[in-house]
Protein backbone atom coordinates (compact mmCIF):
# COMPACT_ATOMS: atom_id res chain seq x y z
CA UNK A 1 0.00 0.00 0.00
CA UNK A 2 1.32 3.37 -0.99
CA UNK A 3 -0.60 6.29 0.97
CA UNK A 4 1.63 9.20 0.01
CA UNK A 5 2.69 8.57 -3.12
CA UNK A 6 4.41 12.09 -3.48
CA UNK A 7 6.65 11.08 -0.92
CA UNK A 8 7.26 8.49 -2.47
CA UNK A 9 7.05 6.18 0.89
CA UNK A 10 5.85 2.46 0.66
CA UNK A 11 4.38 1.37 3.68
CA UNK A 12 4.76 -2.34 4.70
CA UNK A 13 2.17 -4.67 3.21
CA UNK A 14 1.05 -6.29 6.54
CA UNK A 15 -2.41 -4.56 7.81
CA UNK A 16 -6.16 -3.77 7.56
CA UNK A 17 -7.94 -1.82 5.68
CA UNK A 18 -11.87 -1.69 5.97
CA UNK A 19 -14.26 0.27 3.36
CA UNK A 20 -17.77 0.92 3.40
CA UNK A 21 -19.62 0.94 0.96
CA UNK A 22 -22.84 2.78 0.80
CA UNK A 23 -24.38 0.23 -1.75
CA UNK A 24 -24.37 -2.91 -2.28
CA UNK A 25 -20.90 -4.72 -3.40
CA UNK A 26 -20.76 -7.11 -6.23
CA UNK A 27 -19.33 -10.68 -4.82
CA UNK A 28 -16.17 -11.66 -6.30
CA UNK A 29 -16.32 -13.18 -10.11
CA UNK A 30 -14.98 -16.74 -10.29
CA UNK A 31 -11.44 -16.84 -10.48
CA UNK A 32 -11.39 -17.99 -14.40
CA UNK A 33 -12.85 -14.51 -14.96
CA UNK A 34 -10.87 -11.39 -14.38
CA UNK A 35 -11.96 -6.96 -14.96
CA UNK A 36 -13.03 -4.21 -13.18
CA UNK A 37 -16.06 -2.34 -11.24
CA UNK A 38 -16.05 1.15 -11.59
CA UNK A 39 -17.71 1.75 -8.15
CA UNK A 40 -20.85 4.14 -9.12
CA UNK A 41 -19.88 7.68 -8.37
CA UNK A 42 -21.76 9.68 -5.22
CA UNK A 43 -21.86 6.22 -3.68
CA UNK A 44 -20.36 7.37 -0.27
CA UNK A 45 -17.58 5.61 0.96
CA UNK A 46 -16.00 5.61 4.42
CA UNK A 47 -13.12 3.42 5.99
CA UNK A 48 -10.38 3.03 8.55
CA UNK A 49 -6.88 1.95 7.34
CA UNK A 50 -3.59 0.79 9.64
CA UNK A 51 -0.43 -0.92 10.13
CA UNK A 52 0.99 -3.32 11.95
CA UNK A 53 4.92 -2.41 11.12
CA UNK A 54 4.88 0.95 10.92
CA UNK A 55 8.24 2.09 12.53
CA UNK A 56 9.38 5.54 13.95
CA UNK A 57 11.64 6.23 11.23
CA UNK A 58 9.27 5.36 8.38
CA UNK A 59 6.39 7.38 10.23
CA UNK A 60 8.99 10.23 10.11
CA UNK A 61 9.56 9.87 6.72
CA UNK A 62 6.03 10.45 5.57
CA UNK A 63 5.11 13.24 8.43
CA UNK A 64 7.98 14.78 7.24
CA UNK A 65 8.95 15.16 11.03
CA UNK A 66 12.18 14.56 12.97
CA UNK A 67 13.55 12.46 15.44
CA UNK A 68 15.15 12.74 18.55
CA UNK A 69 16.78 10.69 20.94
CA UNK A 70 15.52 9.79 24.02
CA UNK A 71 12.10 8.37 25.04
CA UNK A 72 9.50 8.04 28.47
CA UNK A 73 9.80 4.90 29.87
CA UNK A 74 7.93 3.02 32.08
CA UNK A 75 9.16 1.23 35.67
CA UNK A 76 7.34 -1.28 37.40
CA UNK A 77 6.89 -2.44 41.21
CA UNK A 78 10.22 -0.83 42.05
CA UNK A 79 11.29 -1.81 45.76
CA UNK A 80 11.88 0.45 47.76
CA UNK A 81 12.46 -0.17 51.63
CA UNK A 82 11.52 3.03 54.22
CA UNK A 83 14.11 3.44 56.43
CA UNK A 84 13.54 2.48 60.55
CA UNK A 85 14.32 5.76 61.38
CA UNK A 86 13.17 9.84 60.40
CA UNK A 87 13.27 10.90 57.44
CA UNK A 88 10.72 8.27 55.96
CA UNK A 89 11.99 8.60 52.80
CA UNK A 90 12.65 7.25 49.83
CA UNK A 91 14.12 8.21 46.31
CA UNK A 92 13.87 6.71 42.84
CA UNK A 93 16.37 5.59 40.26
CA UNK A 94 15.16 7.53 38.35
CA UNK A 95 15.33 10.96 38.92
CA UNK A 96 13.89 12.24 35.80
CA UNK A 97 10.37 10.76 36.82
CA UNK A 98 7.39 12.22 35.43
CA UNK A 99 5.22 14.49 37.59
CA UNK A 100 2.10 12.74 39.19
CA UNK A 101 2.60 9.15 37.28
CA UNK A 102 3.84 7.55 40.24
CA UNK A 103 2.05 4.45 41.49
CA UNK A 104 2.99 3.05 44.85
CA UNK A 105 1.31 0.06 46.51
CA UNK A 106 2.41 -1.07 49.76
CA UNK A 107 3.57 -5.11 51.10
CA UNK A 108 -0.05 -5.69 51.87
CA UNK A 109 -0.74 -5.21 48.31
CA UNK A 110 -2.72 -1.67 49.52
CA UNK A 111 -2.42 1.53 47.00
CA UNK A 112 -1.03 4.20 48.87
CA UNK A 113 -2.68 7.50 48.61
CA UNK A 114 -0.58 10.80 47.55
CA UNK A 115 -1.15 13.51 50.59
CA UNK A 116 -1.13 16.78 49.77
CA UNK A 117 0.66 17.55 53.00
CA UNK A 118 2.38 15.69 55.56
CA UNK A 119 1.05 11.79 54.72
CA UNK A 120 -0.46 10.12 57.25
CA UNK A 121 -1.59 6.46 57.69
CA UNK A 122 -2.09 4.98 54.15
CA UNK A 123 -0.81 7.86 52.38
CA UNK A 124 2.79 9.20 51.17
CA UNK A 125 3.96 12.33 49.88
CA UNK A 126 6.55 13.46 47.06
CA UNK A 127 9.01 16.46 45.80
CA UNK A 128 10.40 15.79 42.69
CA UNK A 129 11.65 11.76 43.15
CA UNK A 130 11.80 11.51 46.78
CA UNK A 131 8.72 10.05 48.51
CA UNK A 132 7.94 10.29 52.03
CA UNK A 133 6.13 8.25 54.49
CA UNK A 134 4.58 8.14 57.65
CA UNK A 135 6.41 6.28 60.62
CA UNK A 136 3.85 3.34 60.62
CA UNK A 137 5.11 2.46 57.43
CA UNK A 138 8.67 2.60 58.81
CA UNK A 139 10.68 -0.61 57.88
CA UNK A 140 7.98 -1.87 55.61
CA UNK A 141 8.47 -2.07 51.40
CA UNK A 142 7.00 -0.38 49.19
CA UNK A 143 6.65 -0.94 45.23
CA UNK A 144 6.48 2.09 42.37
CA UNK A 145 4.88 2.10 39.04
CA UNK A 146 6.29 5.68 37.14
CA UNK A 147 6.70 6.86 34.22
CA UNK A 148 10.39 8.60 33.53
CA UNK A 149 12.73 10.24 30.95
CA UNK A 150 15.29 8.75 29.52
CA UNK A 151 16.94 11.23 26.91
CA UNK A 152 20.09 8.79 25.98
CA UNK A 153 17.98 5.69 24.71
CA UNK A 154 15.10 5.60 22.49
CA UNK A 155 13.48 7.32 20.28
CA UNK A 156 10.71 10.18 20.32
CA UNK A 157 8.58 11.35 17.24
CA UNK A 158 6.42 14.73 18.13
CA UNK A 159 3.32 14.75 15.21
CA UNK A 160 2.13 18.11 14.80
CA UNK A 161 -1.53 17.93 14.03
CA UNK A 162 -0.93 18.83 9.94
CA UNK A 163 1.85 16.02 9.50
CA UNK A 164 -0.14 13.36 8.36
CA UNK A 165 -1.52 13.80 5.12
CA UNK A 166 -4.49 15.28 4.74
CA UNK A 167 -5.76 14.16 1.14
CA UNK A 168 -4.13 10.91 -0.35
CA UNK A 169 -4.45 8.68 -3.24
CA UNK A 170 -5.19 4.97 -1.94
CA UNK A 171 -3.94 2.14 -4.10
CA UNK A 172 -4.29 -1.12 -2.19
CA UNK A 173 -3.64 -4.68 -3.14
CA UNK A 174 -6.43 -6.59 -0.46
CA UNK A 175 -7.11 -10.55 0.27
CA UNK A 176 -10.78 -9.57 0.96
CA UNK A 177 -12.48 -11.50 4.11
CA UNK A 178 -15.74 -13.03 4.42
CA UNK A 179 -17.38 -14.34 7.47
CA UNK A 180 -18.50 -17.73 6.28
CA UNK A 181 -15.72 -18.64 4.70
CA UNK A 182 -13.03 -16.42 6.46
CA UNK A 183 -10.88 -15.35 3.21
CA UNK A 184 -12.09 -15.22 -0.66
CA UNK A 185 -10.17 -17.25 -2.68
CA UNK A 186 -8.57 -14.26 -4.79
CA UNK A 187 -7.54 -10.74 -3.76
CA UNK A 188 -8.70 -7.82 -5.65
CA UNK A 189 -6.78 -4.29 -6.24
CA UNK A 190 -8.59 -1.34 -4.66
CA UNK A 191 -7.88 2.43 -6.61
CA UNK A 192 -9.51 5.26 -4.84
CA UNK A 193 -7.69 8.81 -6.59
CA UNK A 194 -9.08 11.37 -3.39
CA UNK A 195 -9.45 10.38 -0.35
CA UNK A 196 -9.44 12.58 2.98
CA UNK A 197 -8.16 11.63 6.52
CA UNK A 198 -11.37 12.15 9.02
CA UNK A 199 -9.55 11.35 12.32
CA UNK A 200 -6.45 11.67 13.81
CA UNK A 201 -3.67 8.96 14.37
CA UNK A 202 -5.11 6.27 16.43
CA UNK A 203 -2.54 3.99 18.13
CA UNK A 204 -3.02 -0.21 19.18
CA UNK A 205 -1.08 -2.41 20.84
CA UNK A 206 2.25 -2.93 20.96
CA UNK A 207 4.22 -5.97 19.77
CA UNK A 208 8.42 -5.56 19.98
CA UNK A 209 9.55 -2.54 18.40
CA UNK A 210 5.78 -2.70 16.41
CA UNK A 211 2.88 -1.29 16.68
CA UNK A 212 -0.52 -0.59 14.87
CA UNK A 213 -0.86 3.13 13.78
CA UNK A 214 -3.84 4.48 11.61
CA UNK A 215 -6.58 6.53 11.11
CA UNK A 216 -10.10 6.86 9.60
CA UNK A 217 -10.82 7.89 6.04
CA UNK A 218 -13.26 9.37 3.71
CA UNK A 219 -13.22 8.73 -0.26
CA UNK A 220 -14.48 11.84 -2.47
CA UNK A 221 -16.22 9.73 -5.18
CA UNK A 222 -17.36 12.72 -7.52
CA UNK A 223 -16.85 11.12 -10.76
CA UNK A 224 -16.83 7.94 -12.95
CA UNK A 225 -13.72 6.11 -12.61
CA UNK A 226 -12.87 7.90 -9.02
CA UNK A 227 -13.02 4.32 -7.43
CA UNK A 228 -12.49 1.66 -9.64
CA UNK A 229 -12.22 -2.17 -8.02
CA UNK A 230 -9.87 -4.79 -10.15
CA UNK A 231 -10.31 -8.50 -9.67
CA UNK A 232 -6.82 -9.73 -10.90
Amino acid sequence: MIVDIGRDVGFPDYGDVEIIFGLNFPSPPPPASAGGYVVPYDAPITGEIAWYELTAELLAAVTGEALSTGAVKRTEAEPHQVPLEEPYEVTLASTSNVARSEVVIADDNSRLVRAAGPPGPGEYGIAGATLTFDAARAGYYVYVDYFYSDEDNGKTLVLSPFGLPGEFKLLADLAPCDAASNLYDRGLVLVAERCRRTGPLASGPAGGEFASLGFAFAVDNRAPGDVVVYFP
